[in-house]
């Protein structure tokens, strides 16, 4: 492309110097737009912030009166999870040791069973009525002087007819033994017509066939008897 030419008048020494100028002031604006372009994108660099001075901790005199809390407790974040609560656990029972004292034994309330009594004794459980006694040995366990195992005991009844000088003659007896398995004897004595006297006894004592006046016979083995006096 070919440069216009310049229709100026040729003026001695004006048109060069002028050129010079405008191509460097062209070139210091070019410059000046596009800097001022990357301040407005940019912005201005921030500043840091200056180092604030510590001041030197002064010791305050003591006060009589109560310092206020300063620190304002923070109520805890609503996001915050919540601590789990320990589930208890129970405590195992301590073990039994079995090497342990022997367990004492149970009270008992019970009565010792009696201990058995040789010839033991022979209870009348049923006194003289219309002729009939009852006897019992001892076997019930609640009771002292128990019949022993193995043990036989010898009981018998006795009547007796009174005689003219006051004394007394057999009329009709009965011998009989108590043992475990026959512990009892329903007697039924028989008496004369005339009213006598008459003995139940247990142990070993003879029968008398004859009774002197006012002899009572059998001491201590009489069980039950009638000595006929009040006849």
């Amino acid at each position: 492309m070919s440069e216009p030419q310049d229709t100026t008048p040729d003026v001695p020494g004006a048109s060069r110097p002028r050129r010079r100028w405008l191509l460097p002031a062209a070139g210091l604006a070019a410059a000046l737009a596009v800097a001022f372009a990357v301040v407005a994108v940019t912005g201005p660099a921030p500043e840091r912030p200056a180092a604030r001075a510590v001041a030197a901790p002064t010791s305050l005199p003591p006060s009589t009166e109560t310092a206020t809390p300063s620190a304002v407790p923070v109520p805890a974040s609503p996001t915050a999870t919540p601590a789990r609560a320990s589930t208890p656990t129970r405590r195992p029972a301590p073990a039994r040791s079995t090497t342990g004292a022997a367990p004492r034994p149970r009270a008992t309330t019970r009565t010792p069973r009696p201990s058995c009594t040789r010839a033991g004794v022979v209870d009348v459980v049923q006194v003289f009525t219309d002729g009939v006694v009852k006897v019992a040995a001892r076997t019930d366990g609640e009771w002292t002087d128990q019949l022993c195992p193995g043990e036989r005991i010898r009981v018998f009844w006795a009547t007796y007819r009174r005689t003219a000088d006051g004394g007394a003659t057999l009329y009709r007896s009965q011998v009989r033994y108590l043992d475990r398995s026959s512990p009892t004897w329903t007697m039924r004595l028989v008496t004369p017509d005339t009213c006598g006297p008459w003995y139940v006894v247990s142990g070993g004592a003879s029968i008398p066939q004859t009774l002197k006046p006012g002899v009572v016979p059998f001491g201590g083995s009489k069980m039950h008897w009638e000595t006929g006096e009040h006849c």
